[in-house]
């Protein structure tokens, strides 16, 4: 056979592997986002239906830590806490783009270590948080009761040697921007939803008990399974 004519008939051979190799590369490309957001919806179904459900509100911009006189004007970001015991306080932290530093010292030292009574700072933002997250849920005026604020690096150590509850090693209640929480006539499920759509830092699930835990740490979530139900599990598969 001619030479130039064996170079035309295995031209549109290797036009055909081309193509067919372009279509794999798209299709491969393509793979991992649509994986993505299926396990995405497979993980978490009812999340994306309450998103759709929720105020349309976001966190508001980083406020500005001022000693000066509290701005006249501006929005005013309220927030109320309990805790057990009846001990509840009701303030206004933050008007406009201002934090209000006389507040937020209540409010760190409302979250005080129970356990020794050490008070951190909190970082304002797990306020904005808080804040939020009720406002999505046209729940403004709601009070927060709070299970667990600021923990001493002793108090967690001694929580986790305790095994009596999920404390991390490296637990952002140490840093002074968590807390754990419920608040009365909200299932904990959808508190964990509106959190989670703000995605402002940690949100953790715990069903059995009912309550949420919020940080300002990195974005991340969990959710806690009851030990009995894993137990039981893991006796079914072995």
């Amino acid at each position: 056979m001619p030479l130039h004519l064996a170079t035309f008939i295995r031209r549109p051979a290797s036009v055909r592997q081309a193509c067919a190799l372009a279509v794999l590369v798209v299709l491969i490309a393509a793979a991992p986002a649509a994986s993505a957001r299926t396990t995405e919806h497979h993980r978490h179904p009812h999340f994306h239906a309450m998103r759709n459900m929720l105020s349309d509100i976001g966190l508001p911009g980083m406020g500005i830590i001022s000693d000066d006189d509290v701005p006249e004007d501006g929005q005013k970001y309220e927030i109320k806490l309990a805790r057990q015991g009846g001990e509840i306080i009701d303030v206004i932290y933050r008007v406009g783009d201002t934090y209000i530093p006389e507040a937020l010292g209540k409010l760190s030292q409302f979250l005080r270590d129970s356990h020794n009574d050490e008070v951190k700072s909190y970082d304002p933002r797990t306020f904005d948080v808080l804040h939020t997250m009720l406002a999505k849920l046209n729940r403004s005026s709601s009070v927060i009761e709070v299970l667990c604020g600021y923990r001493t690096k002793e108090t967690n150590d001694a929580l986790r040697e305790s095994r009596t509850t999920n404390a991390a090693e490296h637990s952002q209640h140490i840093e002074g921007n968590a807390l754990d929480l419920r608040v009365p006539g909200i299932p904990a499920v959808e508190l964990r939803d509106a959190a989670l759509s703000l995605g402002a830092g940690g949100v953790g699930y715990y069903p059995k008990s009912q309550f949420i835990h919020v940080d300002t740490g990195p974005v991340r979530e969990w959710t806690s399974a009851p030990h009995r139900a894993l137990h039981t599990r893991h006796r079914r598969h072995a």
